[in-house]
């Protein structure tokens, strides 16, 4: 019998999809008025030292705008600013996000090769668009950092839009658009009509503040929220959050849960998905950062003391190889990821990953089967509206049932899963 993986009180919200409102319960929030014009000064943090702030070189790195720009129902990043009482935000623009980051100087671990090389990496793939990014840096910076998490989110984004089959083309520019004669959601962005937000601050205490000014809550843990009126997604995360004081942890934990936000708002979001799919999507790509990171346990999400309790292939091979696994009419039942064991997680993630290797333009068209329209017009999508679409669209969209797929899942676990 395996050793069973720890429960997850600490990331509850987070796995539940954090604090993700349907559009009829969220309520938009009154904006603090504007603050005067910016006192040269007093904002000089915000001088990027490697485009000079020169627009072209801006522009070349692939930003769209800076410091003042919408965020969520009723606010943006000056009424933030104002909120937080003096903590300092850098704000960017991308092709499809927009970031606020306070995350401060990051010391890289001198001790670890892979953060190491993955960080060269990136800083070469990063030199490309900023010629004056350094490649061997022992330290990333306030501005390296947002740079390097700006260009992370915008690869994420790519390679949910190559997994899902959609281009900018398929996407209405605004809402009640058809393409092609079929909906594809209210907006540019996936089909939301705002660009995704992600806020990454250095304290706890400013992912309370913005918790507690904005989304009406008290707390201070990772979290993600949908602004209805707005039409956006936000996922916003501290440092100071137990496990991410590493940049490649931060790194992890962005990728799950900006995954689950770019899935879930795939064609609008109207509805939370079968849960096995986004979470699973989220630990796959969490995992292409650095698996050995992407294991949460009752009091943090990464330690050095975890061993190899990251290693997932070994513990999913046991299970099937002592048939002492959930089949797919039983994962179509997880509904609340809150209510998801961290075997669940698990099997999600290897759910998914057989599909990533052997059929993803099936899981693409499962996703497209379970999002936008489920229901008719103005009908609110229940959780079982959408657990009663999913035997057929499964089945339309992989060309098999369950049980055959529980098959060729079993059979592809023992050839390619390790034993240890």
């Amino acid at each position: 019998m395996l050793r069973p993986l720890p429960a997850l009180p600490l990331l509850a919200l987070l796995f539940a999809g954090g604090v993700l409102l349907a559009p009829a319960t969220a309520a938009a929030v009154p904006a603090l008025p504007a603050v005067q014009e910016d006192d040269e000064e007093k904002y000089k943090f915000r001088e990027d030292p490697y485009t000079e702030d020169d627009p072209e070189a801006w522009a070349a790195a692939g930003y769209l705008g800076r410091d003042r720009m919408k965020w969520g129902d009723g606010h943006g990043t000056v009424d933030i600013d104002q909120a937080l009482g003096g903590v300092e935000v850098l704000w960017v623009e991308t092709a499809h996000f927009r970031i606020g980051c306070s995350l401060p100087e990051y010391k890289i671990d001198s001790d670890s090769k892979d953060e190491k090389e993955k960080i060269r990496a990136e800083l070469k793939l990063l030199q490309e668009r900023i010629p004056s990014v350094p490649l061997k840096p022992k330290r990333l910076d306030k501005w390296l950092r947002l740079h390097l998490y700006a260009m992370r989110l915008e690869t994420l984004y790519e390679e949910i839009e190559t997994l899902l089959g959609v281009t900018e083309e398929d996407l209405p520019t605004g809402p009640g658009q058809l393409k092609n004669g079929e909906y594809m959601g209210e907006g540019p962005y996936l089909g939301m009509t705002e660009k995704f937000t992600v806020l990454l601050f250095e304290k706890e205490s400013s992912v309370g503040r913005y918790r507690n000014r904005y989304v009406g809550q008290s707390g201070s843990e990772p979290t993600r929220h949908l602004w209805p009126q707005t039409g956006t997604m936000l996922f916003v995360a501290a440092q100071e959050n137990p496990g991410l004081a590493s940049d490649t942890t931060m790194h992890c934990m962005v990728a799950y849960a900006v995954t689950l936000n770019l899935i879930n708002g795939f064609k609008y979001y109207t509805h939370e998905l079968p849960s096995w799919v986004p979470v699973g999507l989220g630990h796959w790509f969490a995992r292409q950062v650095n698996p050995k990171r992407n294991y949460f346990t009752e009091d943090r999400i990464f330690s050095e003391d975890d061993k190899d309790v990251w290693d997932w292939a070994p513990r999913v091979r046991a299970r099937v190889d002592h048939e002492y696994f959930p089949g797919m009419t039983k994962v179509f039942e997880w509904k609340d990821p809150l209510a998801m064991k961290p075997v669940e997680h698990m099997m999600s993630w290897a759910r998914v990953d057989y599909l990533m290797h052997n059929d993803r333009d099936g899981l693409a068209r499962f996703v497209d089967a379970m999002t936008g329209r489920l229901a008719g017009a103005g009908q609110v999508i229940t959780p079982d509206i959408v657990f009663a679409r999913q035997p057929a669209a499964f089945e339309e969209a992989f060309g098999v049932s369950p049980a055959e797929m529980d098959a060729a899942f079993a059979e592809w676990v023992l050839e390619n899963y390790p034993k240890k």
